[in-house]
C-alpha cells in the first residue's frame, strides 16, 4: 500500500492503527483489512483497467443500495484513484465465504448451506422491475465484445455469435447479483447470508444467477435438489444452464 493510498483511507476514517493484507481477489484486486479508532474496514485495490472498471461499477452499486436498502450489502464508505491504481473503501462484515463454510461442514450441513442458499437467492430474486431480461442480455452481449475485441477475455468471437443467435426466450426481469458464485456469499457465525462483490449487481436475468449458483453441484442431485428446495422458481433446463455457465460467463 503506498503512503499516498494511506493518506486518503485516513482522510475517511481517521488514523489507521492496523493494516493487514488477506491476499488477491482472483486476478481483480488485492484486499485489506484496515483498522482505525471509528472501526474495521475493507479495501480493495485493483491496477489492471478491466478491474479498476469493475471496481468503480461495484462502488456505484454499493452506494445506491446504501439509499435503496441500508444494511442489506457492504456498507459504502469511499471510492478514490491514486496513480495507475483504483481503491474502494467500505465497512467490514466478519464471517467466512460460502466455499470456505461447504469445504468445512460435513455431509448433513452441507446440504443445509446449499438449501440456504437456495432459500437467500430465492427472497433476492423477489426484486422485481418493470424490464425484460433481453435488455440486460443486450448490454452484456455488447460488453462482451468489447472485451473481446480489448483483449480482456478468453470468450472468442465465434462463442459471442453463437450467444447472439440462439438468445433464450425474454423473462421478466428480476435484480440478480451477476456473478452468484459461493466465493461470492459471505455466511455471518449466525448463518446469515449476505452478498459480496455486488459490482454485477443490476436488473437482469435470474437464470444466469441460478446458472452460476448451481455450477458446482449440477450433477450433485442431493445438493442440487436441497438448492431447488429453497429456491422456489422453476429450475432451469440443460439448455438454459449451458448457454448461461458454459457461454455467456466465459466472457466475465
Amino acid at each position: 500500500m503506498t503512503e499516498a493510498t494511506r493518506v486518503r483511507i485516513e482522510q475517511l476514517t481517521g488514523d489507521i492503527e492496523y493494516i493487514e493484507q488477506l491476499g488477491e481477489q482472483g486476478e481483480t484486486s488485492t484486499v485489506y483489512r484496515v483498522e482505525t479508532k471509528t472501526g474495521k474496514y475493507l479495501l480493495k485495490t485493483a491496477t489492471r483497467a478491466r478491474y479498476q472498471e469493475w471496481l468503480a461499477e461495484e462502488a456505484i452499486v454499493l452506494e445506491e443500495w446504501m439509499q435503496r436498502e441500508p444494511g442489506f450489502l457492504p456498507e459504502y464508505v469511499g471510492f478514490f484513484k491514486t496513480e495507475q491504481q483504483s481503491h474502494l473503501l467500505m465497512k467490514w462484515r466478519d464471517g467466512m465465504t460460502l466455499t470456505t463454510a461447504l469445504r468445512q461442514a460435513t455431509s448433513d450441513r452441507r446440504i443445509q448451506l446449499w438449501q440456504a442458499f437456495g432459500t437467500y437467492l430465492f427472497q433476492f430474486h423477489q426484486r422485481t422491475t418493470g424490464r425484460t431480461s433481453q435488455d440486460w442480455l443486450t448490454e452484456r452481449l455488447m460488453t462482451a465484445e468489447r472485451y473481446v475485441a480489448s483483449g480482456w477475455t478468453s470468450g472468442t468471437m465465434d462463442l459471442l455469435q453463437q450467444l447472439k443467435s440462439s438468445r433464450p426466450d425474454l423473462i421478466t426481469a428480476n435484480w440478480i447479483h451477476g456473478d452468484c458464485t459461493t466465493d461470492n456469499l459471505l455466511i455471518a457465525t449466525d448463518g446469515t447470508l449476505s452478498f459480496i462483490d455486488v459490482g454485477a449487481m443490476r436488473p437482469g436475468d435470474r437464470r444466469y444467477d441460478i446458472a452460476l449458483a448451481i455450477s458446482p453441484i449440477i450433477n450433485d442431485s442431493a445438493a442440487l435438489d436441497a438448492f431447488y428446495e429453497g429456491y422456489r422458481f422453476e429450475r432451469l433446463t440443460i439448455p438454459e444452464f449451458d448457454y448461461f455457465e458454459h457461454g455467456l460467463y466465459s466472457f466475465f
